[in-house]
């Protein structure tokens, strides 16, 4: 069974009035990040690192390629943010409520998060 949420409705800053959708996001990659960002900032490597004990299947380059393109998408939808002088990810209020909602669903479901999937809309203003 796939469960797909329409998480986060942001308004577009681009001053068109459609909506932006992501791609199908895999739940179980986002919500391993945002669980590694609410116990503490991390640096990419640091994230990296942590991301790969987590998920052991994730050490090849493409999966290293995939991973960055989801830290970019989770910042672009405000669930995480980057800390230039720090250099390190933080989870957003945003991220917490989509980890919550990750975990309410698969209760809801009785499902593992590998059989979620996200999109994230942003709405024209």
């Amino acid at each position: 069974m796939v469960s797909s949420l329409n998480a986060i409705k942001k308004p577009n800053n681009n001053g068109n009035n459609f909506i932006i959708k992501s791609p199908k996001l895999k739940s179980i990659i986002v919500e391993n990040i945002l669980i590694l960002l609410y116990l503490k900032d991390f640096t990419i490597s640091e994230l990296l690192s942590e991301f790969q004990k987590r998920l052991p299947y994730s050490s090849s380059s493409s999966s290293c390629k995939l991973f960055k393109k989801y830290l970019v998408y989770l910042a672009d939808y405000e669930l995480i943010s980057y800390n230039g002088q720090r250099k390190t990810y933080f989870i957003e209020d945003n991220g917490l409520d989509l980890l919550n909602w990750i975990s309410k669903e698969k209760k809801r479901l009785m499902a593992d998060s590998e059989d979620i999937t996200i999109t994230i809309e942003r709405v024209g203003v």
